[in-house]
């Protein structure tokens, strides 16, 4: 196809949203993304044997919207919960939640580094800084917002001081696998370099498999040492908690956009100041307190991106 309606950057939930919907309109809509898979963080990763969700592994939403979308999507069921709206948690892993949803997109692996506007006001979506450009009528940039406002600077367009803000967590995540006593939550209290633990699965042999959240002030504080320094001292205090159980196997994550922390709660999207047809969306945009699960905001955001370009 020589010109596609709209170009969608970042197969996560958010641009898996707005193909889908901008093809039930009979839009043309190529999926560019630099990941070997679609899906985003809804992703499952091997350890010891077994596949875990790290991260997004949950949706917490009030929006009737959002349930009903990712409901059409996935087969998801939601329930209601005091105080939650509704969450539903995975029957199936992240993963293979992600491959449902992207079915029937056109997916392409490629990492944009700009766009181009033409004399003719069609733009071009260039790969790899010089490889040939993808020709759209619009462009819908989902990634993290910190990556999309360097691709519009990269492009010379416009990045308004409001889209400049929107701010992530940083979060340093280790994923083990324990053989021996392991309890179930971890109080606040008891450490200064962990703040939560999941526990993810456990076997009848003992092994139980968890998903350490580093805080914020430690992971911030040491996000510039050496990993293997921080996949240590992240094990070392797993030994301590405990003091019972031994590692049989760890992975440490550095999630540069873990969460939005700094969102733009009063629009689900940015429109370039420089060409009508280029927006920005994802999980950055929408009230924090109103969709506290990133997933929720993006697809709310993508929702609302059609609705403009429908």
């Amino acid at each position: 196809m020589g010109t596609w309606d709209v170009v969608v950057v970042g197969s996560g939930v958010c641009g898996l949203t707005i193909a889908h919907n901008l093809q039930e309109h009979g839009r043309s809509v190529l999926l560019l993304d630099k990941g070997s898979r679609p899906g985003g963080r809804l992703a499952s990763r091997p350890l010891a044997g077994a596949l875990l969700n790290p991260a997004a592994d949950t949706v917490v939403t009030h929006d009737a919207h959002v349930m009903r979308e990712i409901a059409r999507r996935t087969e998801a069921e939601f329930a209601a919960e005091p105080d939650h709206g509704a969450r539903w948690r995975f029957a199936a892993s992240a993963g293979d939640v992600a491959r449902t949803w992207a079915a029937g997109t056109t997916l392409q692996r490629t990492f944009v580094t700009q766009i181009e506007v033409a004399d003719s006001g069609l733009l071009r979506v260039v790969p790899h800084a010089s490889g040939d450009p993808v020709i759209c009528q619009a462009v819908v940039l989902t990634p993290p917002v910190p990556q999309s406002v360097q691709i519009l600077r990269t492009s010379h367009l416009r990045v308004s001081a409001a889209l400049a803000e929107v701010g992530y967590d940083k979060r340093a995540v280790l994923l083990c696998v324990l053989r021996g006593d392991v309890g179930g939550e971890l109080a606040s209290h008891e450490s200064t370099l962990v703040d939560a633990i999941r526990v993810r699965r456990r076997d009848d042999s003992g092994l139980v498999w968890l998903e350490v959240f580093a805080t914020p002030h430690w992971s911030e504080s040491t996000w510039n040492l050496d990993a293997n320094f921080v996949h240590s001292a992240l094990l070392v205090e797993m030994k301590r908690l405990f003091p019972g159980a031994h590692a049989v196997d760890s992975e440490l994550k550095r999630w540069r956009y873990a969460n939005a922390v700094a969102a733009l709660p009063g629009a689900g999207f940015d429109q370039s100041q420089d060409h009508p047809g280029i927006f920005v969306a994802g999980d950055g945009f929408g009230s924090v307190d109103g969709h506290p699960a990133g997933v929720s905001r993006a697809v709310r955001s993508g929702l609302d991106v059609v609705r403009a370009l429908s």
